[in-house]
């Protein structure tokens, strides 16, 4: 029987075709890492680009955006070449949740979307062995203009929104509004709560009854979305330290997400001592004979966000349940402490709406760009 004696040989053989194999697979996956790295550039470029079109979008100028799309990509390098967006890779469209991207004109009064692909051929070096020489690599972004929904951190209290209309518009002689709650805020609304001060305080008192005035204490977070599909709120109220740590202390104490649409649970009783204790948590003073006691300055530090409701349902949830029309910050400058015959109350004024929050197409007072793609 004839045996093979050279193994080392054949050893050497198998080496050297193995080596071959590996370095082969090394430069294919240098290669294709590399293609996949331009690819990566190119996303960040595209993302850039769309988003700086959707932003023309919101300024109310579309017929800028792709300009402005190009102009920011040519500030970008890909695989140490400038990128070079074409006018037809900058393309407008409408977006919604349902149906995606839809391709449209500048001029389409819907146009909410701009999607822009960013391009770049990309050298092989080793793939060349193989006849491989270059690669095209592509990028395509989305970005949408919309509006900013759920927002954290909102407080324990539900707020009338008529509240916010008394503010920027006032009331006549009897008290009643000039501004009715089917009201949906203006940009000119915006812009008047960003020049607010002390001088456009407003009551906010605590009770039972259904006046404009009053705000009602909350079991957080949301009892329902729009949908009226039960959650699960906060158990119970708590008590008054609960309370202030909710009303006055941290966001980590009011962690839920809540936006236009939802529905908040309220609890009975004019919660006057639980007020007074989140007052106090908020303004860092101690509050003991009657009186009006004020937040001491800055009273920017002082701001709360709070839910402002326009509907009340008491069949949606029991005892009462509100629907929020919007968040807004709320400034809280004093609190009055009732000598046992009247109601005590916070005073203090809206400032802006809340610029962070979840990305949302409902319209709402608040308009932001994200990226959908």
């Amino acid at each position: 029987m004839t045996r093979l004696k050279n193994r080392p040989g054949v050893t050497l053989v198998l080496m050297a075709f193995m080596l071959t194999v590996l370095l082969g697979s090394a430069a294919f996956g240098v290669d294709f890492g590399r293609m996949f790295f331009y690819r990566a550039q190119l996303h960040t470029v595209s993302d850039a680009a769309s988003l700086a079109g959707a932003l023309q979008i919101l300024k109310k100028v579309p017929a800028s955006s792709p300009d402005s799309a190009i102009a920011l990509a040519s500030r970008y390098t890909v695989g140490g070449s400038a990128v070079a967006l074409a006018p037809a890779d900058v393309i407008p469209g409408t977006w919604t949740l349902a149906g995606g991207f839809v391709t449209t004109t500048w001029t389409d009064p819907n146009l909410n979307a701009v999607q822009a692909t960013t391009r770049y051929t990309g050298t092989y070096g080793f793939g060349k062995i193989f006849g491989l020489s270059t690669h095209n690599v592509t990028a395509t972004s989305q970005a949408v203009m919309g509006y900013v929904g759920a927002t954290t951190c909102i407080r324990p209290v539900a707020i009338p929104y008529q509240s916010l209309l008394n503010q920027i518009y006032g009331v006549d002689a009897s008290g009643n509004p000039l501004m009715p709650v089917t009201h949906d805020l203006t940009d000119a609304d915006i812009n008047t709560l960003k020049a607010a001060g002390p001088a456009m305080s407003v009551p906010l008192k605590i009770g039972d009854d259904a006046t404009s005035g009053n705000f009602y204490i909350l079991q957080m977070g949301p009892y329902a979305h729009s949908n009226q599909v039960a959650l699960s709120p906060s158990p119970n109220f708590g008590g008054n330290n609960v309370f202030g740590d909710r009303f006055g202390g941290n966001c980590a104490n009011s962690p839920w997400s809540i936006g236009p649409g939802d529905w908040l649970e309220g609890k009975q009783g004019d919660a006057n001592g639980p007020t007074e204790t989140g007052f106090s948590e908020l303004c860092g003073i101690s509050i003991n004979s009657p009186g009006t006691y004020s937040c001491p300055a800055p009273l920017d530090t002082r701001s709360i966000k709070v839910a402002m409701w326009a509907t009340e349902n008491d069949g949606v949830c029991s005892p009462r349940c509100f629907q929020v029309r919007y968040t807004g910050v709320f400034i809280v400058t004093s609190y009055t402490k009732s000598n046992g015959s009247g109601q005590d109350g916070i005073s203090g004024y809206f400032s802006s709406m809340p610029s962070t929050g979840s990305f949302s197409t409902v319209p709402g007072p608040l308009q932001k760009i994200g990226l959908v793609k």
